[in-house]
Formats: structure tokens, C-alpha cells, sequence
């Protein structure tokens, strides 16, 4: 990191601090951007999203999605001068974050923690030099996305810290089976997740489609009726995704209140924790993973699993509730035979439980649960490691990419022929979708 700094250093000192912010591809201020992306959808709305109040607010576009809907010499002269600013700002933005990382490395967190020895062995070494190691590419993502030299400094900041308390706890953080995000009063984590991400997506190549399902699954809610999107699942940052791609169309209130059951490793990893914090939860142990468990081990796993349908089943009688759930128990996989990734196969009981738990609140006086296939293309984002089971502490590599999302149509189970065929009606519904997604988002990264 250094070594590149510097190398940037030479050109950039000498001759870009002459040049105009503009020329630099630096924005001035941030500012509110009141046009919908038709470029992200085919049926974007009024850029508004609903605040934890329930106040209408605008919701800012990024820069580099902000000439989405322009003619085309206007996208390219952007796309110019972001090019011919990008030595000075990667020689600013590295160098903040050398600046940081000293700083973080004389704090006090680190010095009472270790007495004058490294904290940081074992386990906790390699959870952060997982971290470190994806720095480079988050500078470059941060470079391109033309974040503020004053944000960046900020957010770099939250970041490491947060991360390294993670790190360095004794004990991870406790989640209860049903979790609500974490929005203060010193911390907003959903905040904090969504801004760590933001400049790592690559808005004009990504997509938003089944925005008229978005609009009727909103009218579901506010009748106090349930919606559970049933989705596959390819990388840490699918939640994160969902807010920052809804938040575009002006719709981020529905990721904002979605509750998204999590498998145990996003709840224990040390570079997870932080994130699922910010996130509304309920977490479980997946079936995938639980003959890894014995003994007394696997029976308190079970009797947690056992807690967290009691609490989905309280929530379905309570109604008002949007729920996602990766019936294929894990993150999608490089297919050995396509090489391309794919949805990975549905665990159909578990579709089969959500619908059961669904039927059993309806029948016993509870609102109506209304069942929605969702694709996600996300992988090229943070992308899971090569295998089929995932490890707490395990490598990550991270990467600026489009991503895509597609909400289908609401499906019926007992008209898709009820408990035995309404999970292979769903699954192919989600493959269809990201069939699509795929096809689309492939020839333009």
C-alpha cells in the first residue's frame, strides 16, 4: 500500500492539486439528487424513502449513479475526468488511510488490551489480516466511487475501530433469536453497513427490476398483512445490497424494516458481527451445518433453532412483517460443471416450515402471509471462498462490481399445488429471475 502511494505521489503532487475539483472528479458537497435511476429500473420511483420516523426524505444518489440519466457524451465526459482524477485522489485517500491506521495502532484499545504484547494471535491475527489484506481494493473502490477526502477519513475510522473491538472481544456479541438492528444511541450500525458498502457497487452497470412487486408488497405491509421473500443467497453483503439498491428507487424502508434469518457465522465471525448488528434478525443454526455439532453442543443448538420459530411464529400473528429467508441453508457456488454461479438448491422443508408456521398464524386468527421470489446477483461483491460450507474466520477478498436484484411476483402456495410442489414452484421462480439477472449483468461487468 505504501509502495503505491507513493508512486502515485510523484505525479499527483506535482501536477493534479493545480487542477479544478471538477477536472479531479471530486465532488464539492454531497447533495441530494431528487431523480429516479430509470437506467437501475425500468420503473423507478420518486427518489423518497421512508426514515425510521416515518418522515419522507430524499434519499441521495452516489455520484457515479447520478449521471445514469443523461445523454450518453455526458456519461463519457464523467467518466473522463473521474479517470484523469484518479492518481491524486488515490494518492490523498491512501495516504488518510496509512494516517489511520498509525493512529489506530497508537490507540488505547490496542495498548490495554495487549499489556505491550500484539492482542491480536491466533484466530484474532487472522481475522484481521483478512481485513487488511482487503484494503486495497476498498481504497480503490473509494477512489472511484469519488468519496470525500473528510468522509472517507470518517468512515475508514468507524470502520477499523468497529472491526477491531469485534476482534478483540472476549465474547462475541449476544444475539437473541429474534435481533433488532442496533440504530444508536452512540452507533447506527444499519446506517454504518450500508455506507461501508456503498462505494463498492457499480451503479451504472447494476439493476433493479420487479419494482411494481416492490410497490404491492409495501401495500401488504401497511395493511398489516406478512410478506416473505424467499431468495437465494451468494454473499455477506446481500442485506447491505438490498438497502443501498431499494434506497436508489426510493424504497429502502422495506429493506430497512426486513428481518433476514442468518445462519450462525454472520452472528459469530468476528468480521460479520459488526454488520449483522445493524441488520433486524433471526438467527439460526442451518441444517447444513448441523452435523458439525454433537452431544449437548447439538441439542443447544436445536433448542436455539426451536427458540427462533417460536419467534417467527409470534411475528406471523403479529403481522406487518417482511421476512428473507436462503431456503438453500448457505451462500450460492460456483457450479463445477457451468463454472458460472448458481442459485443453489432449495432445502424444500424449509419452505415448507415457513409456509406451515404461515398457515398455522393465519388459522389461528393472524394476518395473511403473501410469498415472493427474489433473486440476488451479488457474488462479485465479496465472493464466497471456493467450497460448499462456511467457516467462521474464513478468507475474504472483496471487489467493486455491479449487483442485481429481482423482485418476482407474488406466488400463491396452495394455488402452486400446496406444501409438496409450492417449494419447486418457488425455486424455479427465483431461478428464472436470476437467469435473467445473469444474462444482463454478465456482458456488462
Amino acid at each position: 500500500l505504501a509502495a503505491s502511494v507513493a508512486a502515485a505521489a510523484c505525479l499527483a503532487v506535482v501536477i493534479f492539486p493545480c487542477m479544478s475539483a471538477g477536472f479531479l472528479g471530486l465532488r464539492a458537497k454531497a447533495k441530494l439528487y431528487p431523480v429516479s435511476s430509470e437506467r437501475l429500473a425500468g420503473t423507478g420511483g420518486a427518489l423518497q424513502r421512508q426514515s425510521r420516523g416515518g418522515e419522507t426524505v430524499k434519499a441521495y444518489i452516489p455520484v457515479p449513479a447520478q449521471s445514469l440519466d443523461q445523454p450518453a457524451w455526458v456519461q463519457a465526459v464523467d467518466g473522463i475526468t473521474s479517470a484523469l482524477g484518479y492518481p491524486y485522489r488515490f494518492f490523498v485517500l491512501g495516504r488518510i488511510t496509512l494516517q489511520v491506521l498509525n493512529d489506530i495502532k497508537a490507540s488505547p484499545v490496542l495498548k490495554s488490551k495487549s499489556g505491550g504484547a500484539s492482542p491480536l494471535s491466533g484466530s484474532k491475527s487472522g481475522a484481521a489480516a483478512t481485513f487488511r489484506a482487503m484494503l486495497p481494493a476498498y481504497i480503490r473502490a473509494h477512489v472511484k466511487f469519488r468519496t470525500l477526502p473528510e468522509d472517507y477519513r470518517k468512515l475508514l475510522n468507524t470502520s477499523l475501530t468497529l472491526v477491531l473491538k469485534s476482534i478483540l472481544a472476549k465474547e462475541p456479541f449476544p444475539f437473541e433469536p429474534y435481533h433488532k438492528a442496533v440504530r444508536g444511541p452512540d452507533m447506527d450500525y444499519y446506517q454504518w453497513g450500508n455506507d461501508f458498502f456503498r462505494p463498492m457497487v457499480k451503479y451504472r452497470s447494476s439493476r433493479v427490476d420487479g419494482i411494481e412487486n416492490v410497490k404491492e408488497i409495501e401495500k401488504l405491509l401497511a395493511n398489516g398483512e406478512n410478506v416473505m421473500l424467499i431468495a437465494n443467497h451468494q454473499t455477506e453483503a446481500d442485506p447491505q445490497v438490498l438497502s443501498i439498491l431499494l434506497g436508489l428507487e426510493g424504497h429502502e424502508g422495506l429493506a430497512e424494516q426486513t428481518v433476514f434469518v442468518a445462519g450462525h457465522k454472520v452472528t459469530t465471525d468476528p468480521l460479520a458481527v459488526p454488520f449483522s448488528m445493524g441488520r433486524n434478525l433471526l438467527t439460526i443454526f442451518s441444517k447444513k451445518y448441523l452435523d458439525t455439532f454433537e452431544g449437548d453442543e447439538l441439542e443447544v443448538k436445536n433448542a436455539r433453532n426451536r427458540a427462533t420459530v417460536s419467534e417467527v411464529s409470534r411475528l406471523f400473528k403479529e403481522g406487518g412483517h417482511c421476512f428473507w429467508v436462503a431456503p438453500s441453508g448457505g451462500r450460492d457456488r460456483r457450479s463445477k460443471e457451468s463454472g458460472i454461479f448458481e442459485p443453489a438448491k432449495f432445502d424444500e422443508s424449509s419452505v415448507g416450515l415457513f409456509h406451515l408456521l404461515a398457515q398455522k398464524a393465519a388459522k389461528g386468527g393472524g394476518p395473511k402471509t403473501h410469498f415472493f421470489p427474489l433473486a440476488m446477483w451479488t457474488h462479485r461483491l465479496v465472493p464466497p471462498p471456493e467450497g460448499q460450507k462456511a467457516q467462521v474466520g474464513e478468507g475474504r477478498s472483496a471487489a467493486r462490481a455491479p449487483v442485481g436484484i429481482h423482485f418476482g411476483s407474488e406466488i400463491n402456495p396452495e394455488e402452486a399445488g400446496g406444501r409438496k410442489k409450492f417449494p419447486k414452484v418457488i425455486e424455479a421462480a427465483v431461478w428464472d429471475q436470476y437467469s435473467e439477472l445473469d444474462k444482463v449483468l454478465s456482458i456488462r461487468s
